[in-house]
């Protein structure tokens, strides 16, 4: 459907993670529990009607009736959701393997997830924030030879 009614009617479930209302073969319900646990840790779990929050935030109960489009939310959240459509991504293929812990019971994707557009979006946000290399700056991360097999 295209209306929060529609969704309903369809048997679909609101999406926290992607905003989107997904038939429950695409919602990874342990990972939304686990994105929402995690901003809750973070003190990033806030949906505002206004970039400027001047208006008061929305409640949980109010985002979860997926009626609120348009709202806007902290950079915190936009990494996390970036962060959590690559894990949802990762565990519906381990699920489609077979291999445990993937998944979460996924039977699909749903084509948000699937677009190589909304990837590299979330790339360019990552990089745009941590990106920038500062002169001087102390390389602390090693890289290493891996010798992988190409079974995917």
């Amino acid at each position: 459907g295209s209306t929060p009614a529609q969704a309903r009617a369809a048997g679909c479930e609101f999406d926290l993670i992607s905003f989107n209302w997904l038939p429950p073969q695409c919602h990874d319900a342990a990972l939304a529990e686990t994105f929402e646990a995690e901003l809750v840790e973070a003190g990033q779990l806030a949906w505002f009607k206004d970039a400027n929050r001047t208006a008061p935030s929305l409640t949980r109960e109010q985002i979860m009736t997926g009626e609120y489009s348009g709202v806007y939310v902290s950079l915190g959240y936009h990494l996390r959701h970036c962060t959590a459509m690559w894990r949802r991504m990762h565990r519906a293929l381990m699920q489609s393997r077979g291999e445990e812990g993937g998944g979460g019971g996924l039977e699909r994707v749903d084509s948000y997830i699937w677009s190589y557009h909304h990837t590299r979006h979330c790339e360019e946000v990552l990089l745009t924030r941590f990106g920038e290399i500062n002169v001087g700056e102390v390389f602390t991360t090693e890289v290493r030879i891996k010798y992988p097999d190409c079974g995917v």
